[in-house]
């Protein structure tokens, strides 16, 4: 039988490469292991302090030629911290993050690589720390300090409660948007969890009690604020795009620009647009920033986007703070090429009234129409709805001539589509009950019983809801049984009157 192992060169010289004892990151450098002659391979050096280390069985050009030829690193990925006198399983490893950390004591330590077993350890004293430190860094200040992400900072130093890591705050002013924080070791950020930033939500802006859980076993991460009372704000968060390039943005990274403040919608969720903007093929990179200077801001790591081409493009991003969902949309235009917006009341639907330079109300081109969308929106019974098309931000030139009208039938939950035709100059418009058209009965379904029910309000005996107005014009009325009945025997609306 022939048994392959593949791996280790047993030829090969062995080398400890890293910082501080080690002398410094290098790949063609490293300190050269004593070759026992037996597979194993020794180094003996004092450390004070925390290092950083891997093994190599060689030189490389370059890192990628290191990484990929002659590294052994931590068998799990991501760091690892390895203590004296344990004995640890290693392996060629490409991932040129990963490495081990020791923390010495100023004495004499002996690291003992085993090619036969693919094994290491660090033989000596340890006689500090005499306990680890987990620490969470991150923001906002309110909750972690000032400067945030403070990895040194003690007063964020959790204590050890019941097995678990805990770090406890009461009475912490925090508003909408996000805590986001990681777990330190030793107040260094060479192992901290999670790998990506720990985000918790926070959906209104209070004074909270906040208690962060950190299990150092498993990792795993718990963060839970009580509300402790609620604040009323006066004024809505300003929210603030910076990011790169400066053709987009202005000047790159600069929360400071007030241009760039994003617009909230009567949805709640905030958007910022530019049209016009030449861009070069590449990438698109911001961040959403709460205000207008760095502390609090989404994502995590960059948003990216990628432009395809060179070319005329209008962007509009859109952030809600509730989810922390971000989106980016560049349209290509040609340059010169004319752009719509939806200008009216009331603001429950258009969220200005008649500002026909109101981001939100952009409208979108497919298959040759505008179209401008709102979902759920909230309207009461006799709503009076009047808007038009306004080209190019421009009141000289919109449709139709006279202000296109509606009023709302009954109390409900809308959505709205309003459409333009630059062929002819058409403008459509519908408001159909969110949900199922034609279920006055609100179960789900539209039979012979949404007949029943829809008689019962005509005749006095109910009040109407959205989905009566079945044949949608706006009124409740035995006209809406006909188009009930005709899409049940049909299996099709009536058209919008």
């Amino acid at each position: 039988m022939l048994i392959a192992l593949v791996g280790f060169n047993a030829n090969a010289e062995m080398y400890i490469v890293g910082s501080g004892a080690f002398g410094g990151w290098a790949y063609d450098a490293g300190n050269l292991m004593t070759d026992n002659g037996d597979g194993t391979y020794t180094y003996v050096t004092t450390i004070q302090g925390s290092v950083w280390f891997i093994f190599a069985d060689g030189q490389g050009e370059d890192w990628d030629d290191f990484n990929g030829n002659y590294r052994y690193g931590p068998v799990s990925g991501g760091n690892e911290i390895v203590n004296a006198n344990t004995e640890y399983t290693t392996q060629k490893s490409n991932d040129g993050n990963a490495s081990y950390q020791f923390t010495g004591s100023g004495n004499e330590y002996t690291f003992i690589f085993d090619s036969n077993n693919m094994t290491f350890k660090v033989e000596g004293i340890v006689d500090v720390p005499e306990e680890d430190t987990w620490t969470v860094a991150g923001a906002p200040a309110s909750l972690f300090g000032s400067p945030t992400w403070n990895e040194a900072n003690t007063d964020n130093d959790m204590t050890l409660v019941n097995g678990l890591y805990t770090f406890t705050k009461n009475n912490v002013e925090l508003t909408v948007g996000a805590i986001q924080f990681k777990v330190v070791y030793n107040h260094d950020w060479g192992v901290a969890y999670p790998s990506s930033n720990f985000v918790q939500s926070i959906s209104k802006h209070g004074y909270y009690n906040v208690v962060i859980t950190f299990d150092a076993d498993t990792k795993e991460i718990t963060c839970t604020p009580t509300l402790v009372e609620e604040i009323i704000d006066e004024e809505d968060p300003i929210y603030t795009v910076a990011g790169a390039p400066a053709a987009l943005f202005g000047t790159e990274w600069a929360p400071a620009l007030v241009e760039n403040e994003m617009t909230k919608g009567q949805d709640g969720i905030y958007t910022w647009t530019k049209n016009g903007v030449e861009l070069t093929a590449g990438s698109v990179q911001f961040k959403v920033v709460l205000g207008h200077e760095w502390g609090q801001e989404w994502p995590s790591s960059n948003y990216v986007a990628t432009i395809e081409e060179n070319g005329t493009y209008n962007v509009v991003i859109t952030f809600n703070p509730a989810t922390e969902e971000i989106t980016f949309n560049a349209t290509a235009v040609e340059v010169g090429e004319d752009f719509y917006t939806v200008a009216g009341s009331p603001a429950a639907l258009f969220g200005e009234e008649w500002n026909p330079g109101y981001a939100a109300n952009s409208m979108t081109l497919a298959n040759g129409l505008y179209t401008w969308t709102k979902q759920g929106v909230e309207l009461a019974a006799n709503t009076f709805i009047e808007f038009k098309v306004v080209k190019n931000n421009n009141w000289n030139t919109c449709w139709p001539a006279s202000n296109y009208e509606y009023t709302v039938a009954a109390d409900g939950t809308y959505d709205v589509t309003i459409t333009y035709n630059p062929e002819n100059n058409e403008v459509t418009f519908a408001c159909v009950a969110h949900g199922l058209r034609g279920d006055v009965n609100e179960d789900q379904n539209v039979n012979i019983a949404d007949v029943s029910s829809l008689i019962d309000i005509l005749l006095g005996n109910g009040t109407a809801n959205a989905a009566a107005d079945s044949n949608l014009d706006g009124n409740v009325n035995i006209a809406d049984v006909s188009a009930i009945i005709d899409y049940l025997l049909s299996g099709n609306w009536p058209a919008e009157d």
